[in-house]
């Protein structure tokens, strides 16, 4: 379509029952684009992740991260807690792209303040399909994996190493146990049931 930088955004964390939500934006350098093993970041083991997080931080043109917090989402919801989220990362980008792509989300770009003067498309399918959002999908995954990995020590009896907060059985046990901690969505199904009961600093 003659677009030359084109940032790919990428979210990781909306279904998760802790932790924030964490979305990255990344413009590539077509002419350093022989980067192997880009893909959908849940296609990927957690080690070639770590691998190609360095690679395209060294790499790109520029990239950018940004999260929202438990608290935020509660707040806000989660599919505007998404939004925010892709304005935030495309807003930190140094450089500033021609087009914006991300994977498919029902917003359009007068909702993002980042994109008010370039053009943004969501493609279904997305970190499949784009190179440039797979690269943002990786980098959002990375930074979010290595947070929830500092809250496990924080909170050991959570599982967030492994279950990065997600609602495996073994956390949702944690929850009806323990009560949910400072970290949790408390607007979550899974985590509201229980925010009565202990609540973990």
């Amino acid at each position: 379509m003659g677009y030359d930088l084109v940032a790919g955004v990428d979210e990781v964390g909306r279904g998760s029952l802790a932790g924030p939500l964490v979305a990255a934006a990344v413009i590539l350098d077509r002419k350093k684009l022989l980067i192997e093993r880009i893909d959908d970041s849940k296609k990927i083991s957690p080690a070639e992740r770590e691998g190609l997080f360095e690679k395209i931080k060294d790499s790109c043109i520029s990239w950018s991260v940004a999260e929202i917090s438990p608290e935020e989402i509660d707040k806000n919801k989660i599919t505007k807690a998404n939004i925010m989220a892709f304005d935030m990362a495309a807003t930190g980008l140094k450089v500033k792209p021609d087009i914006i792509i991300s994977d498919f989300i029902n917003i359009s770009s007068d909702m993002l303040t980042s994109s008010s003067k370039t053009g943004f498309i969501p493609i279904l399918e997305g970190d499949q399909r784009s190179i440039s959002i797979a690269a943002a999908s990786i980098m959002a995954k990375v930074t979010r994996d290595r947070m929830m990995k500092k809250m496990a020590l924080l909170f050991p009896e959570y599982g967030f190493d492994h279950n990065m907060g997600y609602g495996t059985r073994e956390h949702l046990l944690s929850i009806k146990k323990y009560g949910p901690t400072s970290v949790h969505r408390m607007s979550f199904k899974g985590v509201k049931d229980f925010r009565d009961g202990p609540f973990v600093e």
